[in-house]
C-alpha cells in the first residue's frame, strides 16, 4: 500500500501537498491497526469517525494509546509503542519553522487556503523526513509479525490477520484483500454505505457489496450523531457550494472534524489554468450561524463565498461592465436616435406598484429603490421559497435604466466600501439583457455576463444567489430563446429554479401582461412536475406623472409653447421616458425647432427612416437604393417576420426578403442594394461572416410601432383576414395596438374585429387561441380609449389582460360574451349597462356611487378576487357578494339564501386554497406556532389566526399537505407543502384521496 505513494519520477522529494496524503494514510492505517489490536485483546476499542481527517486520526491515536496500554498482550505492547513515537514526531511538527507554521495542521490548512510557503525555507517544501520517521515506526512495529489471510468462500475476498507470538489481530472489517491482491482499507461510512480507499487494482476507491462487511462495522465506528437537521443541510449547502467554485475533474471530500466538519477540494482559478487545493473548516456557531474558520478566527460564512469569489474584484469588474453598457447605449441613441451626447435633464427613479400574482393586495406607489430594499429584506430573511420579482411595464417606460442604474449602484458601493477597507455586506446585482442574445439559454447569458470576472461562473454565481450575495436582474426575460418563452414561459428559468432550492431572489423585466398569463399558465403545469418552491409577485412600473414630466422638461429647457401644441395623445405619451426624450431632442434640435402636424411617433419613426436612408446612398448622384417609403415598408415587414417567428431578431435572409417585397422585385434588380443592407443600424455579427448578421431594432418601440404599420396597412388596403392572421401570430404590446387604432381607425378596427371570434368552434390552437384573443381585447380597450364610448357592441371571446378602464366612458351599453377579464372599472356616470354572459371578472372597482353596480348584470360573485368600493376593499367571498346583491348586482351564482352559508371554517379554507391556486403556489413559509411568516400574505390573515391555524391543522391530519423543516438562521421556520394542487382539493372530485375528509372535519358535509 505504501509504494502506491511513491513519488513519480522516482528519487525526487514528494510534494507537500503528497506529503500530507502519505502522512494521512499512514495515520490512517495505524489507527486501525491500533483499534482492531485493542479489540484482538478482548477489549472495546474506541469508535473510529465515520469520515475522519487528520486531525481526527491523530485525535484517536492519542484516545487509544490509554486502552493499549490496559491491554497486556503482545500486540498491544508493539503497536502501542509505535503510537508512543508517531504521536511525538507529529507533534514535533516542523523544528526552526516561522512559528505560525511550525504546528503541522497550520501548516496544512496554511497551504490548503492557497497560502505561499517562505521561498527560503527548502524544510517546508516536503515532509518526506516526517513520512519516512512514521513509516520506521510501523514497520518496526511489524517487523516480528507475521502476516496470514482467511479466505471467505462466500465473496473470493480474504481477511488479514497479523500474528505476534501466536497473538492474532484479525484486521478485517478495517482491511480487507480482494481476490485480484487489491488491498482496501477503510475511508468513510456516509450515508448507508461504507467506502474503502484501494491499493494495487485500477480503482482507487470502492464500496463493498453486501451487508457482511456494513454490519461487521458498525459496532467499531462512533455513533451516528443525533439528528441535527440544521446541521445536515449546513453540510449538503456547503458540498453543493463549492461546486460552484471547484475545478470540474474534482470531489470536495468531507471529513468530520472536533469543532463540525471539513471539506479538502480543489478550486479552479482564475483563467481556467489550473487548480489550487483547499481545505476548509465550518461549524455551526451560537444561534446555529454558519461559520468558516480563517486564519483570524470563525467568521461568517458569507464571507467565506466573498472571498472564495474574489468580492472586490468582482464588483469592480461588473461596475466597469455595466459603464461599458451604458456607454454602448449611449452610441446607440446618438447614431440610430440622433440624440445628443449628453442626455438631457435628471433621471427620474421609476415609481413602482407591487401586487400579487394574481393582481391581488397591490400596494401604494413606491420608488424602484424600495423595491430594491424589499429584495434585500428578502436575501437576509431566507423566506425558504425563491422569491421571483416581475418588472412589468410598457416599451420606453424605463425598465431597462431602472434595472441597469440598480445593478451600477449597487456595484459602485460594494467597490468603494472594500477598496476604503470597510466591509460590505450587501449584495451585487448581476445585470443580464436578452438583446442581441435572443437565442440563447440563461445559462449561456450569465456566462457571458461573469466572464469578465474571470473567476465567476454559472454555477459560482448560483452559489451567489442561493446565499444572499447575489441576485439575478434579467432584463427582457420574454425574448430569451427567441422567444419560446411564450409557449413554455418557465422553460428558460426553471433550471435556475431548481438550482436555487427555494432560496435567493430573481428579478426579471417582461413587456407584457399577456407574458404574465403565459407564465401563470406555465407555473400551473410545472407545478404538477415538480416544480421548486417560487413565490411571485409583480411591479409594474408607472409612467411619469404630468408633474414629472413638465420637471423634466424644465430642465431641459423646452419651451413651455413647445408643450402646450401637442395633441392630447402626444401629451399622454410623455408619459414614459423615452418619449419625454424624444420630445425634448426634437425641440431643441435647431433642425426642428418646432413639432409640426405629424404626431410625435411618427416624427419619431420618421427620423428613424430619414436616418437609415442615408446609409444606403450610392456614389451617382447621392441616389437612394431605397425610398422613405419602401425603406418604411421593408422594416415593417422585418417586424411583421420577428413576430411570425416570435423572436426579435432577424437574419440576414430575412432582411433580404423584407427588402424584395417592399420594392416588389428582386434585389437584383437594384444595383449595390444586397451588398449595402449590412450597414444598417441594429446589425450585428456574430463572426467576421456577413451572413452570420442579424438585425434588431435598436428600442423594442421602434419593432412595437412597425409592426402596427404592417397591421394597419392591411386594414387600410382592404386585408382584413390578412389583420386577422397578424392576430394570431404573436402578442401585440400597448405602442403595437394604440398604433393600429390610430393609424387604421376606431370604426375600420371596430369593423375587423367584430366578426372575429378567435375561440369559437375550437378550430384554433389553444396557443393561437389565447394570442388572438389577448389581442382583442387589447384593441377593444384602445377603441373605447380612443372613442370615449362603449355602445352597441358585443365583444366576443376577448381576454383584457389589462384593465378595462370604463371610469371616463358616458355611453356605455355593451355585452361581454365568453371574456376574460383582469380588471374592471365601472363607469363613474349613470345610465349605463353592461352584461356579462359567460364572462369571468377578477376584479371590480366602483368609481361612482355603489349603487351603480345595479347596472352591472350576469357577474359571477366565485370569480371575483376583490371588489373594490369607493371606502372598501373586499377579498372575502361571503362579504363581495353580500355587496354585489345589496347594490342591486345580477349575480348569477347567488346562493339560494344566505343563512344557507356553509360554517366560516369551510368559507376561510375556500378562501385560502382560492388565494393559492390564483397565486399558484403550493407551498407558505409559516412560523413555529404555524401562522404564515411573511405579514405580507394578507389573503392569510383574512379570516384570523384560529382560522388559519385549522385549515392547516387540517390539512396535515388529513394528508393534503406536509410539513418540512429547511434550513434558515434565526426562529426556526417552516414550510407547509401542498400534497397536491389547491385546485384539486377545491374539485373535491373522488380523485384525491383526503380531500372529502378534509372538507367533512371542516364541516362542510
Amino acid at each position: 500500500m505504501e509504494r502506491s505513494y511513491s513519488p513519480v519520477p522516482a528519487g525526487r522529494p514528494r510534494s507537500i501537498h503528497e506529503g500530507f496524503s502519505v502522512l494521512d494514510f499512514e495515520l490512517r492505517f495505524l489507527s486501525l491497526l491500533a483499534a482492531a489490536t485493542v479489540r484482538a485483546a478482548g477489549h472495546t476499542p474506541a469508535g473510529v469517525g465515520r469520515s475522519p481527517g487528520l486531525g481526527e486520526w491523530t485525535g484517536y491515536l492519542r484516545h487509544v494509546r490509554k486502552q493499549l496500554d490496559d491491554c497486556p498482550t503482545v500486540p498491544a505492547a508493539r503497536v502501542g509503542r509505535a503510537v508512543i513515537e508517531v504521536l511525538d514526531r507529529y507533534d514535533r511538527g516542523v523544528p526552526g519553522a516561522p512559528h505560525e507554521l511550525r504546528n503541522l495542521k497550520r501548516l496544512r490548512d496554511h497551504i490548503s487556503h492557497g497560502g505561499a510557503l517562505p521561498t527560503d525555507r527548502t524544510d517546508l517544501t516536503t515532509l518526506d523526513e516526517l513520512v519516512h520517521a512514521v513509516a520506521d515506526a510501523i514497520a518496526a512495529c511489524l517487523a516480528d509479525a507475521g502476516l496470514r489471510t482467511v479466505a471467505d468462500d462466500g465473496t473470493g475476498e480474504s481477511q488479514p490477520v497479523f500474528v505476534w507470538d501466536g497473538d492474532e489481530v484479525p484486521l478485517w472489517p478495517f482491511l480487507y484483500v480482494t481476490g485480484t491482491g487489491a488491498w482496501h482499507l477503510f475511508s468513510k461510512f456516509a450515508g448507508a454505505q461504507p467506502s474503502y480507499l484501494c491499493f494495487g487494482g485500477t480503482v482507487v476507491t470502492a464500496t463493498p457489496k453486501g451487508e457482511a462487511v456494513r454490519s461487521a462495522l458498525h459496532p467499531l465506528l462512533k455513533p451516528k450523531k443525533a439528528d441535527n437537521g440544521t446541521l445536515d443541510y449546513f453540510i449538503r449547502d456547503v458540498e453543493r457550494d463549492l461546486r460552484g467554485f471547484a475545478d470540474d475533474d474534482s470531489e470536495p471530500v468531507y471529513a468530520d472534524h472536533d469543532h463540525g466538519f471539513e471539506y479538502y477540494w480543489d478550486k479552479a482559478t482564475g483563467e481556467g489554468t489550473g487548480t489550487q487545493s483547499r481545505r476548509d473548516y465550518f461549524r455551526l456557531g451560537p444561534d446555529n450561524a454558519r461559520q468558516w474558520r480563517d486564519e483570524s478566527g470563525w467568521v461568517p460564512y458569507s464571507d467565506y463565498l466573498r472571498k472564495l469569489a474574489n468580492w472586490q474584484v468582482v464588483a469592480t469588474r461588473l461596475r466597469q461592465k455595466l459603464d461599458q453598457l451604458e456607454t454602448q447605449l449611449a452610441a446607440e441613441e446618438r447614431e440610430t436616435l440622433g440624440w445628443a451626447s449628453r442626455e438631457r435633464g435628471t433621471t427620474r427613479m421609476a415609481k413602482v406598484i407591487v401586487h400579487d400574482m394574481d393582481g391581488s393586495h397591490a400596494g401604494p406607489p413606491s420608488t424602484f429603490a424600495e423595491l430594491i430594499d424589499g429584495v434585500d429584506e428578502d436575501l437576509q430573511a431566507n423566506r425558504g421559497q425563491t422569491q421571483v420579482v416581475f418588472i412589468n411595464g410598457e416599451a420606453g417606460i424605463g425598465k431597462t435604466r431602472a434595472m441597469l442604474d440598480a445593478a451600477k449602484s449597487r456595484a459602485r458601493e460594494v467597490e468603494q466600501a472594500l477598496l476604503e477597507g470597510r466591509p460590505s455586506h450587501q449584495a451585487l446585482f448581476l445585470y443580464v439583457r436578452s438583446t442581441g442574445q435572443v437565442l440563447d439559454s440563461l445559462r449561456t447569458v450569465v456566462d457571458s455576463a461573469v466572464a469578465s470576472t474571470r473567476n465567476l461562473t454559472d454555477k459560482g454565481v448560483k452559489a451567489l444567489c442561493r446565499n444572499g450575495l447575489m441576485t439575478l436582474l434579467i432584463d427582457g426575460f420574454d425574448e430569451l430563446l427567441g422567444g419560446v418563452g411564450y409557449s413554455d414561459a418557465i422553460g428558460s428559468l426553471r433550471p435556475w429554479l431548481d438550482d436555487l432550492g427555494g432560496r435567493g431572489v430573481v428579478v426579471v423585466s417582461a413587456r407584457s401582461s399577456y407574458y404574465m398569463g403565459q407564465y401563470r399558465s406555465s407555473v400551473e403545469r410545472a407545478n404538477e412536475q415538480g416544480l421548486p418552491y417560487v413565490r411571485h409577485r409583480i411591479a409594474e412600473v408607472q409612467r411619469w406623472s404630468p408633474a414629472d414630466v413638465e420637471s423634466f422638461l424644465d430642465e431641459c429647457e423646452v419651451p413651455r409653447r413647445s408643450l402646450d401644441r401637442l395633441s392630447e395623445h402626444d401629451r399622454r405619451l410623455l408619459g414614459l421616458p423615452f418619449f419625454a426624450r424624444v420630445f425634448a431632442e426634437m425641440t431643441l434640435d435647431p433642425n426642428e425647432s418646432e413639432i409640426k402636424s405629424d404626431t410625435l411617433t411618427e416624427r419619431l419613426l420618421s427620423k428613424y427612416v430619414a436616418r437609415e436612408e442615408r446609409k444606403l446612398m450610392t456614389g451617382e448622384a447621392g441616389a437612394a437604393l431605397l425610398s422613405s417609403a419602401e425603406l418604411r415598408r421593408m422594416f415593417e415587414y422585418v417586424a411583421e417576420f420577428m413576430a411570425s417567428h416570435d423572436e426579435r431578431e432577424a437574419d440576414m435572409s430575412e432582411l433580404e426578403d423584407a427588402a424584395e417585397y417592399a420594392i416588389e422585385a428582386e434585389l437584383s434588380s437594384r444595383r449595390h442594394l444586397k451588398q449595402r443592407l449590412p450597414v444598417l443600424c441594429g446589425l450585428a455579427a456574430a463572426s467576421d461572416d456577413a451572413s452570420s448578421s442579424r438585425f434588431r431594432f435598436q428600442h423594442e418601440l421602434f419593432f412595437d410601432q412597425f409592426l402596427a404599420g404592417a397591421a394597419s396597412r392591411y386594414l387600410l388596403e382592404g386585408h382584413p383576414a390578412l389583420f386577422q392572421a397578424m392576430l394570431k401570430q404573436s402578442h401585440w404590446r400597448s405602442a403595437t395596438v394604440t398604433g393600429v387604432v390610430s393609424t387604421a381607425g376606431a370604426q375600420l378596427t371596430v369593423r375587423a374585429v367584430s366578426d372575429f371570434a378567435p375561440r369559437i368552434g375550437g378550430t384554433e390552437r389553444q396557443m393561437e387561441s389565447t394570442v388572438a384573443a389577448t389581442n382583442l381585447g387589447a384593441l377593444w380597450t384602445a377603441v373605447v380609449r380612443e372613442t370615449g364610448t362603449l355602445t352597441g357592441q358585443t365583444v366576443v371571446n376577448a381576454i383584457f389582460a389589462d384593465e378595462l378602464d370604463l371610469s371616463q366612458v358616458e355611453d356605455v351599453d355593451a355585452r361581454l360574451v365568453g371574456c376574460e377579464l383582469s380588471s374592471l372599472t365601472l363607469p363613474a356616470t349613470p345610465g349605463w349597462s353592461l352584461r356579462l354572459e359567460n364572462t369571468t371578472v377578477k376584479k371590480i372597482k366602483v368609481s361612482g356611487s355603489p349603487n351603480a353596480l345595479r347596472h352591472l348584470h350576469g357577474v359571477r360573485h366565485a370569480d371575483l378576487v376583490e371588489l373594490l368600493l369607493p371606502n372598501e376593499l373586499l377579498d372575502r367571498k361571503e362579504g363581495i357578494l353580500a355587496a354585489l346583491q345589496r347594490y342591486g348586482a345580477e349575480v348569477v351564482d347567488a346562493e339560494s339564501r344566505n343563512d344557507d352559508l356553509p360554517p366560516i371554517e369551510v368559507l376561510a379554507a375556500r378562501h385560502f386554497l382560492t388565494s393559492m391556486a390564483r397565486r399558484v403556489e403550493k407551498s407558505v413559509i409559516l412560523r413555529s406556532d404555524n401562522q404564515p411568516e411573511d405579514n405580507r400574505l394578507k389573503w392569510a390573515q383574512a379570516y384570523g389566526p384560529d382560522a388559519w391555524k385549522k385549515f392547516v391543522n387540517e390539512l396535515l391530519v388529513t394528508g393534503l399537505a406536509a410539513d418540512e423543516n429547511f434550513s434558515a438562521s434565526g426562529e426556526r421556520k417552516i414550510r407547509l407543502r401542498l400534497k397536491c394542487s389547491a385546485s384539486a382539493i377545491l374539485a373535491d372530485d373522488g380523485s384525491r384521496p383526503g380531500t372529502e375528509e378534509f372538507w367533512a372535519r371542516l364541516g362542510g358535509k
